[in-house]
């Protein structure tokens, strides 16, 4: 068995021809002034976007005629209905307390041919003491005392007997 030479398993080599690096210190004066400089630039611009802007309006103004006196003394208008809600939380507030008011109140609403309503609460009570009201299918007599639905599973083609 052949000995390795020494200098291949050494734990810190003194050399290593495919590891290069700088040995120096980073250039902190560069870096510092290229920070400064891009700092004033993005100043520099700033100022510069401002006077464009400044230039643009006053371009502006001179091309625009000027308003005339009349235009001026014009009483403003209201826009045309419907306008927008002044305050739409009171006007909402306002419509919930209306509704509730009709929800859980009896009135008449037409007396000359009896027709009322009332509230929901007793509306309740009185489907659940009576039950709903049905009648049986006219297009389909079955003495039987059922009527023939459509059936799921037939697509319509055949229908299905439900009791009354």
């Amino acid at each position: 068995m052949s000995q390795p030479s020494s200098h291949e398993h050494d734990e810190y080599p003194e050399s290593n021809p495919s590891v290069a690096f700088d040995p120096g210190e980073e250039d902190v004066k560069a870096v510092s002034s290229f920070g400064i400089g891009l700092a004033l630039g993005i100043v520099v611009v700033a100022f510069a976007m401002w006077g464009l802007f400044e230039w643009f309006y006053a371009r502006e103004d001179m091309a625009s005629a000027p308003v005339t006196p009349a235009v001026l003394s014009e009483k403003p208008q209201l826009p045309p209905e419907p306008r927008l809600q002044a305050v739409p939380k009171l006007d909402l507030k306002a419509l919930r307390e209306s509704e509730e008011q009709v929800l859980t109140s009896s009135a008449w609403v037409d007396p000359n041919h009896g027709i009322a309503r009332i509230a929901i609460a007793d509306a309740i009570k009185i489907v659940a003491a009576k039950g709903l009201p049905s009648k049986p299918s006219a297009d389909l007599p079955n003495p039987e005392g059922y009527r023939e639905l459509p059936s799921v599973a037939s697509s319509a083609r055949t229908g299905e007997k439900i009791s009354q």
